[in-house]
Order: structure tokens, then sequence, then C-alpha cells
């Protein structure tokens, strides 16, 4: 194949699955057949489902491409087949390079070996020699941060702590292609970041990534493309923006027409504690722009944040929290509605609630803000997804030579001396 030839190649791919149907061998099958007989056809024959239709993809060497929708959209589906875990029903499946699949972290893990045990045995059933992984070892142990625990039965790890030891042992294979599929929902934040930025790092030596997510940060901080689906098909593919910008509008819109319909919270989910019942708000979009509107904002001018919802009753009393973020993920400042004062009391209905920061004092770099409701002593989430906006530009002085290194705000700073010594502080 030439050198601009994709990587991955999906085309046209429809994959079907027979739901009732226990055994899919020739004699199972048979069994089955014989036993509806006797009962006089009381069991129904099998329904297909169609996990996809028609679904169609190229991936180009050091690409990133996101999967994202709903449960049961098909994303998982399409790794199943890209890993030969299954096979299509229709359609081609064409993978140039050495695939690794990080479905289920783990999984060749054995509970009773300890820590270093299983590093050599997952690595092992990825594919590499003792020697690799032996060679590895202390690279490995230092990217999981497991190095009290190396020594212990892998039945005494978390499973936070298990996903560690797994992801830093795949992180070694090097891959040409690298499908990624939630496995980093159970670590910690700090972790999370590492992986990502592990994940930047293969990317840049030429990995193809396929990513599946519902945490749409991290699809956005890990790729360039995306491609909504729904139900088995595509609805939206383009830029990872385009996608997630159509996926979100879908949510909205179902939304506002139980909104529109009149349907309101049962009477149990009223009476249920905070956090667990149907969320009674939505903020719909978060805007964040210039004085006068301007999408590029400038570090020592204000900025305003625009919070536009949708009340399903009336509420008298809930918090926000904004959070503005840096395109690694790391956040840079935290508004909280309860901490400065503002009550929030919304009316159903659609609304809008305004932040304005002056100034910004962000140094330059792109960022986005995201925003969580809370319930009215502000120690709860009542709403789990949260709402984000748009990437934002922010044009200033970088205070460093770096941009690695560039902090994230620019305080407004004034200096002074020299003086002798001795003096008062």
């Amino acid at each position: 194949m030439s050198a601009v030839s994709p990587i991955v190649q999906f085309h046209h791919v429809s994959k079907a699955y027979r739901l009732g149907l226990t055994r899919t061998s020739l004699p199972g099958l048979a069994r089955q057949f014989a036993g509806r007989v006797l009962r006089g056809r009381a069991t129904a024959a099998p329904r297909t489902l169609w996990a996809l239709e028609d679904v169609s993809f190229d991936l180009h060497r050091g690409e990133s491409l996101a999967l994202i929708g709903p449960n049961g959209a098909g994303k998982s589906t399409i790794l199943k087949l890209l890993s030969h875990i299954t096979w299509p029903t229709r359609g081609d499946i064409h993978v140039d390079g050495r695939l690794c699949a990080l479905l289920e972290l783990g999984a060749g893990f054995h509970p009773d070996l300890t820590g270093r045990d299983n590093i050599f045995l997952n690595g092992t059933i990825l594919g590499l020699s003792r020697a690799h992984v032996a060679q590895r070892f202390d690279e490995i142990v230092d990217f999981s941060g497991l190095e009290a625990f190396i020594d212990t039965p892998l039945k005494r790890y978390s499973s936070g702590m298990q996903v560690r030891l797994g992801f830093a042992v795949a992180a070694c294979v090097e891959p040409d292609i690298l499908l990624v599929d939630e496995v980093l929902a159970v670590g910690d934040a700090s972790f999370r970041q590492r992986c990502l930025q592990r994940i930047a790092a293969l990317r840049r030596q030429g990995t193809s990534v396929i990513f599946v997510s519902h945490n749409l940060y991290m699809v956005q901080a890990v790729c360039t493309r995306g491609i909504y689906l729904q139900a088995g098909r595509v609805r939206r593919a383009g830029g990872t923006a385009e996608a997630i910008g159509a996926y979100e509008l879908d949510l909205h819109a179902e939304r506002a027409r139980r909104f529109d319909d009149g349907d309101e919270p049962s009477a149990a989910a009223a009476e249920a504690p905070p956090g667990l019942e149907e969320p009674a708000v939505d903020i719909t979009q978060v805007t964040v722009h210039g004085p006068a509107g301007d999408e590029v904002l400038v570090s020592d001018q204000p900025a305003r944040i625009r919070l536009h919802y949708t009340a399903y009753r009336d509420l008298d009393a809930i918090n926000l929290a904004v959070f503005i973020r840096r395109d690694d993920g790391v956040a840079c400042s935290m508004i909280r509605s309860k901490l400065d004062n503002f009550r929030v009391r919304l009316p159903r209905g659609q609304g809008r609630i305004t932040l304005d920061l002056s100034p910004l004092q962000l140094v330059t770099g792109s960022y986005f803000a995201e925003v969580e409701v809370t319930d009215e002593a502000d120690t709860m989430v009542i709403k789990q997804d949260k709402a984000r906006s748009e990437w934002f530009l922010v044009r200033g002085r970088t205070r460093s030579y770096d941009p690695a290194f560039a902090a994230v705000f620019e305080p407004f700073a004034r200096w002074s001396g020299p003086e002798p010594a001795g003096l008062e502080p």
C-alpha cells in the first residue's frame, strides 16, 4: 500500500445480532429449533438487532478519532470488530499494522499473583517478550505509581490500582493502532492526565488512536475527528467539536421535547434525595466572549460567561460552579455561586445567567468553561453531565519562554527595590 493509504479502512460495515439465540453451533441451532417445534412454537423465533448499519470511515497514521454517542449506539461494537473479537455481517474491514486494544485493562491479570508477576504475565498476553518487559519494568512501575505495592497480591489492589497497572503495561506496546474504550474512567484525575500525555506521545510517534468515552473533555483533549453514532448509524462525522455539538444538540432537543410536552418529574422523584431524581434543570449552552462579543479574549480585558438553561420546574435554591480548564485539562479557575453569595433562583422555563470576569487574567492559550449544578448546600452534584463551552482563545503576554511552563493566570504585579538589608518587612 502507498504511504498515504489509510491504516484502518472500515467500509459500509453492518453487524447484526440474533436476540434470544444462545447457541450458534449447528447442533445447538438444531436443538433450539426442535425445542420450539415440540413446544408448538410457544417460544418466539430470535429477533435480529442491527448493532451497526452501513458505517464507514478511514483512519490515517497518526490520526485520532473519537466515537461518541449514547449507550447502545454501536461504539464498542466497532472496537470489537477492529479487534477481531467478532466479525461483520456485511462490509469490509482492513487493518494495516499492529493493533492494541485497551477494552478491559488487566483482563489477563491473576488475583493471586503480585503486581510484579502480573506485569510479566500481562505483557506476555499483549505480545511482549519477557526480555522486553524486563527492560522496561522500572518504567512500567514508575508510570503506574505503585512502587510500594508491586510485591503485593493483585487481589488486594483497588479497581483504580488495577487500571493503573494495566495501562502502564499496555502503554509499553507502542502499537500502530491504539483502541481505548472507557478504561480511564476509573483512575484518578492525575493518572488520567498522565495517560492522556502518554497517548499524545504515542500519536507523535505515528500511532493512530480510536477513542471511546462519555467524558467529552477527554474526547476533545485526545481527538481531532469525531463520529457521533446513534442506534448503530452515523449521525454526524467531522471535527471533534462538530460531532460533540451534534450529540449535545440532540440531547438538549430531547429534553426540550419533554419540557414542551409538559412532562414533570414524578412525585416519587420529587421526594428522592438530591442527585437521584430526574434532573430539574439543563444547562443547554455555555458561551464565553469578550466585552464586545469578541471570540478571542485578551488577558487584561473583561470576559463574560453566559449559562443558558431550561428549568423543568421552579427551583428556589441551587448552586452553580464554573470551571475554566486549559487545553491539557488543568483547572485554572473555579467560581462558585454559593461562595460569591449569589443565590440561584430559577423559574420554570428558559433563561440565562451571566458571570462577568474583570479582568480575565488567563495567560495566552486555549481554554473551555465547564458548568456543574449542585444542591442548596453546594455539597452534592445534582446534574451529572457537565455543560461545556466551545474552546476559546486568550491572547496576552506569555510569562515563559517555554509555553509548557506558562502557568495558568497572569496576576497584576508591581516590582520595587532594591532596598537595603535589615529593613522591616
